[in-house]
């Protein structure tokens, strides 16, 4: 009978030592745990191909792209964008410009789409934007362009600068830095390319 309680009192005793155990291990490891599972969805990544985005409000339509591939950063939320092209659409939800980059990124809390490499702005007036950074920061704030900047309206206007700001139908501009603008007729056509 001895020999049965003194097995009893062993065997609870080891239960209770494992029990403890987990238990104070669970206590210990709890912070290790919550800090690993938030760090892990705080910075996920995701590589994504043929991606396309567009940022509508009350069934308005403000802009849209297309990017070849790209990839998402949660802890930023941030897109990197490859080989852009999209549109950019006015207030009565017609694409006012249209445009191409070789790269990218577009930030999802302040909706700012920075294009950067070989940059073409095309606007509906027939004007064409080129630079090395454009930044897109929403329909009713100007588009910003740095970098080898080069304007031109219609093949009658041409002006080159360091950096310029433009309005998103890219009817009017303010170029600064360095600047270069020439006017032309239809008759200097031919000519102006090559002065410029």
């Amino acid at each position: 009978m001895k020999r049965k309680r003194l097995f009893k009192i062993v065997f609870l005793s080891i239960v209770l030592l494992i029990s403890w155990g987990v238990i104070w291990s669970w206590f210990v490891t709890r912070t290790v745990r919550k800090n690993n599972s938030d760090d892990s969805m705080k910075n996920q990544h995701a590589i994504v191909k043929n991606i396309i985005v567009t940022e509508t409000k009350e069934e308005k339509k403000y802009w849209e792209f297309y990017a070849k591939s790209g990839e998402y950063d949660s802890e930023n939320n941030s897109v990197k964008l490859n080989h852009v092209i999209g549109n950019f659409y006015d207030k009565d939800n017609e694409v006012s410009v249209s445009f191409k980059s070789d790269s990218g990124t577009y930030d999802e809390k302040s909706k700012k789409v920075v294009l950067n490499g070989d940059n073409l702005f095309v606007g509906k007036n027939g004007s064409e934007l080129y630079a090395d950074e454009l930044i897109w920061q929403g329909e009713d704030k100007d588009i910003l362009a740095n970098g080898n900047v080069q304007y031109i309206h219609k093949d009658k206007i041409i002006t080159k600068a360091n950096k310029a700001v433009f309005n998103s139908s890219l009817t009017n501009f303010r170029v600064i830095g360095k600047t270069k603008t020439k006017i032309y007729s239809d008759e200097d056509d031919k000519k102006k390319y090559t002065q410029l």
